[in-house]
């Protein structure tokens, strides 16, 4: 009877012990399929990361390019207002000069040449 026990209790370490390595088996597999996974999904991120970073280059070098533009608009922009303050200088100048008669005989000249112009354009 001693021997019958030994038997059952072998087989129930059989069992069990046959029970675990399935078990460890499929835990091993599930852990590698969960890393292939995690290994795609992580193939994927680098994918996005490297778009992203070849986007913000394009941004960088469109920025740059803007800045430059703009730079040089200012340039322009800051000669023009030296030119326009020059001129306005000069009018005044020769506003002051000229006087309130001065004044008078340039705007009815101007007038005149308005209307002799005016009269050009719709005769021909």
């Amino acid at each position: 009877m001693a021997r019958h026990q030994d038997n059952g209790t072998s087989r129930t370490n059989y069992c069990s012990s046959q029970d675990n390595d399935d078990y460890i088996a499929s835990e091993s597999d599930r852990q590698l399929l969960l890393m292939r996974q995690q290994d795609d999904e992580l193939d994927e991120l680098s994918a996005s990361v490297q778009r992203i970073g070849g986007v913000g280059l394009t941004i960088h070098e469109e920025l740059s390019g803007q800045e430059r533009i703009l730079n040089n608009l200012s340039l322009e922009m800051e000669t023009t207002s030296n030119r326009l303050d020059f001129v306005q200088k000069r009018v005044a100048m020769v506003m002051k000069k000229a006087g309130i008669k001065g004044q008078i005989m340039l705007i009815l000249f101007l007038v005149v040449l308005f209307i002799i112009l005016f009269v050009l354009v719709f005769l021909t």
